[in-house]
């Protein structure tokens, strides 16, 4: 053997790689990768050259490439074939950290929802909220939902919501967060039903029905229950603000921050209204 060049036994080599040797000697049996050396006592050896092409078959291999795919291109390999192959992976390898990174802001938004809820010390309070992007439904069908309310049926406009929530999914813009409901001034002083459906989305993505909620002061309240007991906080609301000198200067929000994706029992869900205030003059 050139004694300017290092090789490597089988077992040595494969510690390099952080392999078991057995994988060596199945890529030399299909012709993939095979060593350098084979000596007649059938001692097989590797060079440090041949380092950096293992590194390259096992990355392939680690991204999900076949080897039969990886064998033919390393039996066919040129400059113009490798800058094709790894112009095209790595897209596909942005691509899928990409879908990690957003499955991983799912995670985040849902922890940091459930911490909340865990963390709540008082039904009403005020909080200064910063500014979100938000995605509104079509405007809701109110005598649709009226006649349901005199059925004793859950008042939800279904079309509306699911329109709304498919939007989101078709374009990858759910980030964990349940879908919430809007109500106008209007609504809260005659208790009418919801204005509209809504999700929340973490950047402006330039759709016609997108809106940002304003930074400012809110007044929010808890509930813990389903979504029928959600008249009770907002009676409190309406109390407070007037025992507090308080007016309503832009919408009620309800978020839900525990649902059935936490809990069984649709008592034990958490509401989460806030509505943007500011003192009467």
């Amino acid at each position: 053997m050139n004694n300017n060049i290092k090789y490597f036994s089988t077992g040595e080599f494969a510690k390099l790689c952080n392999i078991h040797k057995k994988t060596l000697f199945y890529y030399d049996e299909i012709g993939l990768f095979k060593p350098e050396k084979v000596m007649s006592t059938g001692y097989r050896y590797y060079s440090e050259y041949q380092l950096e092409t293992f590194n390259i078959i096992y990355t392939l291999k680690d991204i999900g490439m076949p080897l039969k795919e990886i064998k033919e291109y390393m039996d066919n390999r040129t400059p113009e074939n490798m800058l094709e192959l790894f112009e095209h992976e790595s897209k596909e390898i942005e691509k899928e950290i990409n879908r990690l990174k957003r499955k991983q802001e799912i995670m985040s938004n849902k922890i940091n929802l459930i911490k909340e809820a865990k963390n709540i010390d008082c039904d009403i309070l005020l909080e200064e909220q910063e500014e979100e992007y938000i995605i509104l439904s079509d405007l809701i069908d109110k005598n649709k939902l009226n006649t349901l309310i005199k059925k004793n049926e859950d008042a939800y406009d279904i079309d509306s919501y699911v329109n709304l929530i498919n939007l989101a999914y078709d374009n990858d813009l759910n980030y964990g967060y349940p879908g919430g409901s809007i109500k106008t001034k209007e609504d809260l002083l005659h208790e009418n039903s919801y204005s509209y459906y809504y999700v929340r989305v973490n950047k402006n993505c330039n759709y016609k029905n997108m809106v940002i909620k304003p930074k400012g002061t809110y007044l929010v309240g808890y509930l813990k229950g389903y979504y029928s007991k959600a008249p009770l906080i907002y009676n409190k609301i309406l109390e407070f603000m007037n025992n507090h000198n308080l007016e309503m200067i832009g919408l009620a929000y309800e978020d839900v921050l525990i649902d059935q994706v936490c809990v069984k029992n649709p008592d034990d869900f958490v509401l989460k209204i806030s509505i943007q205030v500011r003192e009467k003059v």
